[in-house]
């Protein structure tokens, strides 16, 4: 298996999304992601280049086009927990040093779901010290230990160590992936990146071993009234079985916990048993039958038909379904 690395600042909103993404890869290859933390801000000093939000501003087309290519991503991902902050750009430079130091700590992974929560999810002013505080009380670190540590000059060094080293293999902007020695810029580059750690000959000699799974022993269920979704990842693939009562409709008993009344997810699959709709946002609806092999578009409703229980096998789209923070 190739070394994986993600090369990060918390100050590219591009970089959270590809955040969210990487746990499907994981799953999918087997393959785990070294979180390496850069400052951005050094980076681009470094190598002369600047913010998006600089660069595009007199760029006639090109930022209503890189607005249209994150929705197209949100939706391919069915990503939901996703806003501007409104206090961008923020400093980053200390949230930054604190990753440094959550890796000294052992708790890096908490500290990066976190951070990149309050900063692109629930959008606040980190470079603000009260601010941050706050949100790292509110995350349940130790916010003093923090602001010692990053004031550490180990912490300082090690960021500016590997800010430097990651421009001196290719980096000029975040995110950064390399698979080996093989440098991957921007979220959208993620499917390369999973390609490149497929094509590993060790990772080939891997997918020959056989695996049996059962939806009786599921690796996840996600519930919610009236029904449950039961999930397997084999094969690099996640397959989900979706099980619903009469009665059963999307927009009311799984939509309702995020407040939306259509689905943003892509599906493919086949029903195995009952009957369901397929309710599309402009008003066309289709019945799905046992032995119906489905693809449904994101944007839709969907209810039980009749009295007897629908169930169906999802084989795009069950990452994300029903999925809830």
């Amino acid at each position: 298996m190739p070394k994986v690395e993600f090369h990060f600042d918390f100050g590219s909103p591009n970089a959270y999304l590809a955040h969210l993404v990487i746990p499907e890869i994981e799953q999918r290859t087997g393959a785990k992601f070294e979180y390496v933390p850069v400052l951005l801000g050094g980076v681009y000093k470094l190598t002369g280049n600047r913010s998006p939000a600089e660069s595009l501003a007199d760029i006639k087309n090109k930022p209503d086009y890189e607005r249209l290519e994150t929705a197209r991503f949100l939706t391919r991902h069915g990503i939901t927990r996703f806003r501007q902050n409104p206090f961008f750009p923020v400093n980053t430079l200390t949230i930054m040093r604190g990753a440094i130091a959550a890796q000294t700590l052992g708790v890096c992974e908490r500290y990066v779901d976190e951070i990149y929560r309050h900063m692109w999810s629930e959008p606040k002013k980190l470079d603000d010290p009260a601010v941050l505080r706050a949100a790292l009380r509110e995350s349940g670190f130790d916010a003093d230990r923090f602001a010692d540590l990053v004031q550490d000059a180990g912490v300082k060094a090690q960021l500016l160590d590997n800010t430097e080293r990651s421009v001196a293999r290719g980096t000029f902007g975040s995110p950064t992936f390399f698979v080996g020695d093989e440098i991957f810029f921007g979220k959208d580059r993620l499917r390369d990146v999973e390609e490149m750690i497929l094509a590993t000959p060790s990772r080939r000699l891997e997918t020959l071993n056989v695996m049996l799974k059962r939806f009786e022993r599921p690796d996840e269920v996600r519930t919610f009234e009236r029904g449950k979704f039961e999930i397997v990842r084999i094969g690099g693939m996640t397959i989900g079985r979706a099980t619903y009562e009469p009665g059963w409709r999307w927009s009311l008993h799984v939509g309702s916990a995020t407040g939306t009344s259509s689905c943003p997810v892509e599906h493919v699959g086949i029903v195995i048993s009952g009957r369901a709709t397929a309710a599309m946002d402009d008003g066309t609806i289709s019945e799905l039958h046992p032995g119906d092999v489905f693809h449904i578009a994101p944007g839709h409703d969907s209810w039980v038909v009749g009295d007897e229980p629908y169930v169906s096998l999802h084989f795009l789209g069950a990452d994300h379904y029903a999925d809830h923070p």
